[in-house]
């Protein structure tokens, strides 16, 4: 006998263990008394006894080990180990709303869902974008699984995807004409006449709607490169100039006033970018210089027709003083 404890009698007598057990459960003397009754009060047997101190666990005590058996649920330290973590009230609060491990009922723990609802939501990939207990409520109001996910991939509140999904528009289009501030009714509508988002918008910042847009749908449609050349036209530009305006990056009321300045669209940008005016570079192009030249002869000081003249003479801006 290697531990005091096995010499002590009166302490094992009062542990209440009989002494069966004490000969036979714990010959080895490593638990003292008290502790040895608690786990012949656990119900466990044996083997088990030996699976749970070697994974360095306490044995459960008798109300929880109860507790397991009247659910129908094992007490060997497999199960009671794949709660790690959770105290014995919290394991039987788990259980009680479904959930079988540790593992499955941490990304729920601070709510009061149960397995079905975690069942439910389960499709939305690890709820990437919702908070559980946003997911959750959302749940609760009515959304279904399939609105929820819809929402996520459009980028949209959940309580707006079935208006969207009942016209059967995909996430991607939702996405793509919200961002363009159309709603899902409008939506619909539009997109019988155009293909882009992007268009109606340009469409409708320009006083058309969908009937209007319907009867003046050019033969291949509108496009984009069809709408700029429409708001060319409709500010005085000619034909070829309305091609180029078309063609060009700057904002069409930007635009406007360079092509009313005189400026070649495909200039403009050009202009712009060295701090020219539209006049300013109206009166320049005027005398044959382009956007890099005139800003060379402004430089020096001279207006564009005496830089015309020293052109022409064959000075070069850089000799001016």
């Amino acid at each position: 006998m290697t531990h005091e404890d096995r010499h002590d009698r009166a302490r094992w007598i009062a542990s209440g263990l009989p002494d069966a057990v004490v000969t036979i459960m714990f010959r080895d003397g490593t638990l003292p008394p008290p502790h040895a009754a608690r786990w012949y009060d656990s119900s466990l047997t044996t083997e088990e006894i030996i699976e749970f101190r070697r994974a360095g666990r306490q044995a459960p005590d008798v109300a929880f080990a109860a507790s397991l058996a009247a659910r129908g649920l094992p007490t060997d330290p497999a199960f009671i180990g794949a709660w790690e973590g959770y105290d014995a009230e919290r394991i039987l609060e788990a259980i009680d709303r479904g959930f079988t491990s540790g593992a499955q009922f941490t990304p729920w723990a601070s709510t009061d869902a149960d397995i079905t609802e975690v069942e439910q939501l389960a499709a939305l990939d690890a709820l990437d974008g919702f908070a559980p207990r946003k997911a959750l409520a959302q749940l609760r109001a009515g959304r279904t699984p399939e609105e929820l996910g819809f929402a996520l991939e459009a980028g949209l509140k959940p309580k707006r995807a079935a208006a969207w999904m009942n016209r059967g528009l995909s996430a991607a289009s939702a996405a793509a004409w919200s961002e363009a501030g159309f709603s899902a009714a409008k939506t619909a509508d539009w997109i019988e006449v155009v293909d882009e988002p992007e268009v109606a918008r340009m469409l409708r910042k320009l006083g058309f709607d969908v009937e209007s847009a319907r009867e003046q749908r050019p033969e291949g449609g509108w496009t984009p490169h069809v709408v700029r050349r429409h708001v060319a036209l409709a500010a005085g530009a000619p034909d070829d100039v309305a091609d180029e305006w078309a063609s060009t990056s700057l904002p069409d009321r930007k635009l406007a006033r360079w092509v009313t300045a005189g400026v070649r669209p495909a200039d403009a940008a050009d202009w712009l970018a060295l701090k020219f005016a539209p006049g300013e570079a109206a009166g320049w192009a005027s005398f044959g210089f382009g956007p890099d030249d005139a800003d060379a002869w402004r430089r020096t000081g001279v207006d564009p027709e005496i830089a015309a003249r020293r052109r022409d003479a064959g000075v070069r801006p850089f000799a001016v003083d």
